[in-house]
């Protein structure tokens, strides 16, 4: 998980860090060593509290899509949406 915090963390300005989902339940044995792989892997991020849950993440990116005004994330090797069929 921090890898992959890693790999889309933004080299410059103030990257964001919000973790999401179920699985954080789990409680200290996933959150312990995932926290300090975070201190590490993007150690220039800083974390904060999720703004939604995934739902919520999810119906964002499709309104985004939807009115073509997605922009999250910049840089087109982050996310790849395929065209729509017939595009």
């Amino acid at each position: 998980m921090a890898e992959s915090a890693a790999a889309v963390c933004p080299l410059f300005g103030e990257p964001l860090v919000a973790l999401t989902g179920g699985l954080f339940k789990v409680g200290d044995p996933l959150l312990l060593p995932l926290e300090q792989e975070l201190a590490v892997r993007p150690p220039h991020a800083r974390r904060v509290a999720a703004e939604g849950d995934p739902l919520h993440g999810s119906v964002r990116i499709a309104t985004d899509l939807a009115r073509g005004t997605f922009a999250l994330p910049g840089d087109e090797k982050l996310l790849y949406a395929p065209p729509a069929q017939g595009d």
